[in-house]
C-alpha cells in the first residue's frame, strides 16, 4: 500500500459547508461574542468567513493570506504571511476564520499577526478541528481525523494525491482508478493532466 492509498478522505459538498458554518455561527451567538470584523485566513477561510458574515450580520470582511501547506499532508517549515491583514483593526473585536485547525500553526500565526495590529480581542472559528492540533479554536463545528476535501479545492487535492501516487510508481490509469475509489468524481478525475 502506498502512502497516498492510506489517506482517509472526507469529501464535503457546498451544502455541508453551509450547515457547518451555520453550526459555528450558532455557537458564536450563544457565546455572546459579537465581532466588529471577520478576518478570513486565505485561502481556506474565505467561504466560511463569508457565510459567517451573513449568519452573524457582520458587514466588515478582511483577509490575511498565510502559506503553510504545500500539498495534501505536506507542510512547509513555518507559516509565511504572503499578504498581510488588509484592514485596520486597532481597538476592534476580530473573529479569525479558517476552514480547519490541522496542526494549528497557521492559526497561531494569524492570531499573532492580527493582535500585532492592535485588535482588542481576537477569537477563532473553524469548520473543523483535527484531534492532533496544537491550537483549539474558540468555535468549531466538528472534529475529524481525515483529510478534508472542501468543495472549493477538489482539483487541488486530487492533483496533490495523484502526484504522490505517481511517485509511488502507479501508472496513469491506476492513478485515475485509485482517485475514483478515494471518492473523487469522474468529472474531476478527467481533468487530471
Amino acid at each position: 500500500m502506498t502512502a497516498e492509498e492510506g489517506i482517509r478522505l472526507l469529501h464535503l459538498s457546498w451544502d455541508d459547508v453551509q450547515i457547518l458554518s451555520e453550526e459555528v455561527a450558532e455557537k458564536i451567538r450563544g457565546s455572546g461574542f459579537r465581532p466588529d470584523v471577520i478576518v478570513a485566513v486565505s485561502r481556506g477561510g474565505f467561504d466560511p468567513a463569508r457565510i459567517l458574515c451573513d449568519q452573524l450580520g457582520i458587514q466588515l470582511l478582511a483577509s490575511v493570506q498565510i502559506e503553510y501547506y504545500t500539498g495534501v499532508k505536506q507542510t512547509g517549515h513555518t507559516p509565511q504571511i504572503v499578504y498581510p491583514l488588509n484592514a485596520d483593526v486597532p481597538g476592534l473585536k476580530v473573529l479569525v476564520v479558517d476552514d480547519v485547525s490541522d496542526t494549528g500553526t497557521s492559526l497561531k500565526a494569524a492570531i499573532e499577526h492580527v493582535e500585532e495590529r492592535g485588535a482588542s480581542e481576537v477569537r477563532v472559528a473553524t469548520l473543523h478541528v483535527k484531534p492532533w492540533t496544537t491550537f483549539r479554536p474558540d468555535y468549531c463545528a466538528d472534529e475529524v481525523d481525515a483529510w478534508i476535501v472542501y468543495p472549493w479545492e477538489p482539483l487541488e487535492s486530487m492533483t496533490s494525491i495523484a502526484e504522490g501516487l505517481s511517485q509511488e510508481g502507479l501508472t496513469r490509469p491506476e492513478i485515475k482508478r485509485r482517485l475514483i475509489e478515494m471518492g473523487f468524481k469522474g468529472k474531476i478525475v478527467d481533468k487530471l493532466r
